[in-house]
Order: structure tokens, then C-alpha cells, then sequence
């Protein structure tokens, strides 16, 4: 679904030059860019005989929220691997997850920190065998590759537009948009994260692993993280409540909410032409906006 946005001014500055490519419109219960990520993963599970699959995410991660749903849909057991206390309440997130029957499993920090340990994930496959271990995020070359196919609803919109823009947190749906892409169009990432010095390496290297031919270009804001992963600036709480009001797509404030105001103050800053057209994606979470009381449903 492709949404046009109006010519009426957001907080003083019009983006009537930019189109909304709505992942959050599509997927069911995981709608947004998880789904891509995950059908790899879940096909290589399948094809491998193997009807248990692990990853690892923190208590409001849209990822493992998206495993639980699919794997209820598909007949897989899950298993989230959750940083936090025992103790700890279960968000909304892993209530859903629970409900879909995922068994959510907290360890500490510092356990947590060697995810991506061969020796420790060697003990969760013993532990856990038969069980295909997923990376956090669904980072991985069957992640990028699913999200090639985002690249196929970009050319398919007929429109005008070279430079597509989308939120980034591993990487991965970057990686298959811009590997999906020819040398024609230009994409942006706008950085959830503060100081994530690693992402361009990581990028690289999953565009490489995919294409065999020209790609887009592509970069990534680093500036534009509001404070960090999950904080929110006032500018950025502001942003979203007055976005929502004239253009009447919920946003959250973790990943699209960023990259919209990224855009924004792009345009007000005069960087990029307000003429110029932009196609911004939508890549959902928006059940995670139970996490932030001053959002509205």
C-alpha cells in the first residue's frame, strides 16, 4: 500500500513530496519488515526438518514478537532468549509472544552479551535441540535476502521516486533493499541506534553475500537517533503527535517515527528539496506502541 502524504503542513514544514510504502498495512499478526526477515529463516528451518526456532531479543523486541506469531501460524515451537531479570513483568510484547505460544527464557546481561558466541550457541542447541538459532534481528543472509523482495514492492509502485528511504537497526533490511535494487535508485537508512560504528561494515557485507550485479547506492544518518536506541526527544514526541494528526498514520517512535523526523528536519533544514520525491517506508512496530502511554491506541 502506498500512501501519499498531503501538502499540509507538519509542524510548519509541508512533505507533500513524500510517499509512505506501507509495510505496516500487510502481515497479519507480523506485519511490517519482521516477516521478510523471518521467511528465509523459517523456509531453512522447514527444509532442514527442524520444528524449533531460538532467537534473541529484548522485552519489547518486534522480532521476537513476529517469531511467536509466525510460528504459531506455521506449526513451529519458539523460543525467545529475553535480557532481563526473572523477576521482571512481562510487557505486552511477550505476553503476545506467550500467548502464541513462544517460551520465553531471561537471562542476564552478561549472558546475554554472548549471543552471538559459537560456544554459547552451541549450548543452546544442545539444549534446545532439534532448534535452528536465529540472530537477533533476523540478521542474517536469509534475513537480507527476504527483505530483497521490499526492493520488487518499491519498483512495482510505478513511481517517480529514486531515492527510497528506511529505518535501520541491524542492518539487514537495508542490506536486501539496496541488493534488490539497481545502480538507478538511492537508498537512505536513518540510524535507530547511537554510535553504532559497525553498521556500514555489516551492510557491506550482506549486499555482497547477495548481489552479483550493480546495486543501489546507500548511507546511513548516524545523527538521527534522538538520544539512542528507544529514547524519544521532545522533538521527536512532538513530531509524531503532529504528524498523526494531519496525515492520520500512526507511527511509533523507535524506527519509522525517526526516519520521518529525519526527513523532516532534512527539509526544513533546506538539505533536501521539498520538490524532490521521496519514498519513505513503513516498516510497522506498532504494537510497540504500547510502550509509550503518550501515544494514543
Amino acid at each position: 500500500m502506498l500512501t501519499q502524504l498531503s501538502d499540509q503542513p507538519v509542524a510548519g514544514i509541508a512533505m507533500g513530496n513524500v510517499s509512505l510504502l506501507r509495510l505496516d498495512t500487510g502481515g497479519g499478526l507480523a506485519p511490517g519488515n519482521k516477516q521478510f526477515k523471518l521467511k528465509g529463516n523459517l523456509l531453512a528451518a522447514r527444509r532442514l526438518g527442524i520444528s524449533r526456532v531460538l532467537s534473541f531479543g529484548g522485552a519489547w523486541s518486534n522480532h521476537l514478537h513476529a517469531l511467536a506469531a509466525l510460528g504459531a501460524q506455521q506449526g513451529f515451537a519458539t523460543v525467545g532468549i529475553v535480557r532481563g531479570d526473572d523477576g521482571d513483568a512481562d510487557t505486552a510484547m511477550l505476553a503476545d509472544a506467550r500467548r502464541w505460544g513462544m517460551q520465553i527464557v531471561r537471562v542476564s546481561r552478561s549472558e546475554y552479551r554472548r549471543r552471538g558466541d559459537n560456544d554459547y550457541q552451541v549450548q543452546l542447541r544442545d539444549q534446545y535441540a532439534p532448534c535452528l538459532i536465529v540472530p537477533e534481528g533476523g540478521a542474517n543472509t536469509e534475513g537480507a535476502r527476504g527483505c530483497s523482495a521490499i526492493a520488487g514492492l518499491i519498483k512495482a509502485q510505478l513511481h517517480d521516486a529514486r531515492h527510497s528511504l528506511v529505518p535501520v537497526g541491524t542492518g539487514t533490511t537495508l542490506a536486501g533493499i539496496a541488493a534488490g535494487l539497481d545502480s538507478s535508485y538511492r537508498v537512505t537508512g536513518v540510524s535507530a541506534l547511537k554510535g553504532a560504528t559497525d553498521l556500514e561494515c555489516r551492510v557491506s557485507q550482506a549486499v555482497a553475500a547477495q548481489a552479483a550485479h550493480s546495486t543501489a547506492s546507500w548511507e546511513i544518518l548516524h545523527d538521527e537517533h534522538c538520544g539512542g536506541f528507544a529514547r524519544v526527544s521532545s522533538g521527536l514526541r512532538d513530531f509524531i503527535l503532529a504528524f498523526e494528526s494531519v496525515h492520520a498514520v500512526a507511527l511509533e517512535p523507535v524506527y519509522t517515527g525517526k526516519m520521518l523526523y529525519a526527513i523532516y528536519r532534512r527539509l526544513q533544514s533546506g538539505e533536501w528539496s521539498r520538490v524532490a520525491p521521496l519514498l519513505a517506508i513503513h516498516t510497522g512496530g506498532l504494537q510497540g506502541r504500547r510502550g509509550y502511554p503518550w501515544l494514543a491506541g
